[in-house]
């Protein structure tokens, strides 16, 4: 965490005089958070059957998260300009077939984003933590991998075009600093998502969302989410939104980040 810091003094900066001509805590964001990407910040509650080359289970997939936006220098219309400000995400998984439902992984992630949004065009930039701990249960009861030692400092970047409710978009990251011998560094996204038809009383949301890692031989991991979001919409988000996932590729979950897996399930997400 302590390599973040000349990170976190430039947004500390950011409270100098530039920072009179920006709107302070300013509600949602300016880039539109990724629907199907598995890692984004926010709160839910998934209830998942995965497959894995072994065995099949029944999982909870639990996440915490949300971006608290610091300042929002304005554009020319509502809803655009630049923002700065700071994320933070815990994802956790459990297995619900063991009689304790034993927690499987936890990844913790905090970072710095800064958005950007103009016309039709969006673009997110991003320096952030991860670290991630195999559950105490499964490494106890000796049905755990090998655990690798995944802690890093990374950057990534997405770019988006929206029109008409669709925003197909693209971009990549790379490890600047890792304590895990051999990691390779470079990766990459691309995808698309909807949003904005009204339907049963709420908005019909969707997309699917890939990724391609160098340290996972370029396997794509492939993950899709539709469903109905209810409540104020975007960018004065609140409400919940339920869907239904599903992921097929290298595990998203960071210890078995090198597992090949694949899931259907529903989800029930809170946006505050």
């Amino acid at each position: 965490m302590r390599r973040l810091a000349p990170f976190a003094a430039i947004v500390a900066a950011m409270s100098g005089p530039a920072a009179a001509y920006a709107e302070t805590f300013p509600a949602g964001d300016v880039f539109r958070p990724l629907l199907a990407d598995p890692m984004e910040p926010r709160f839910f509650i998934s209830v998942l059957s995965v497959e894995r080359s072994s065995d099949r289970l029944t999982a909870a997939s639990v996440g915490g998260g949300a971006t608290f936006g610091l300042y929002r220098w304005p554009g020319e219309s509502a809803g655009e300009g630049w923002q700065a400000g700071v994320f933070g995400a815990v994802f956790s998984q459990f297995d619900l077939d063991a009689a304790s439902d034993d927690l499987i992984n936890t990844d913790f992630r905090f970072g710095f984003p800064l958005s950007y949004k103009r016309g039709e065009f969006s673009a997110r930039a991003r320096v952030f933590h991860q670290s991630s701990h195999l559950g105490d249960e499964i490494i106890l009861n000796g049905g755990a991998p090998e655990r690798i030692d995944l802690s890093y400092e990374a950057l990534d970047l997405v770019l988006g075009w929206e029109r008409g409710g669709w925003r197909p978009y693209a971009g990549g990251s790379y490890i600047v600093s890792t304590d895990l011998e051999g990691a390779k560094k470079a990766g990459l996204q691309a995808g698309f998502d909807y949003a904005g038809r009204a339907l049963l009383g709420g908005r019909l949301v969707g997309g699917v969302d890939l990724k391609w890692f160098e340290d996972t031989d370029w396997r794509a991991g492939v993950s899709a989410k539709l469903g109905l979001e209810f409540g104020r919409a975007w960018p004065a988000r609140r409400g919940l939104t339920v869907l239904l996932e599903a992921f097929d590729g290298p595990a998203p979950f960071g210890q078995y980040h090198r597992h090949s897996i694949s899931y259907a399930g529903v989800s029930v997400q809170f946006d505050l």
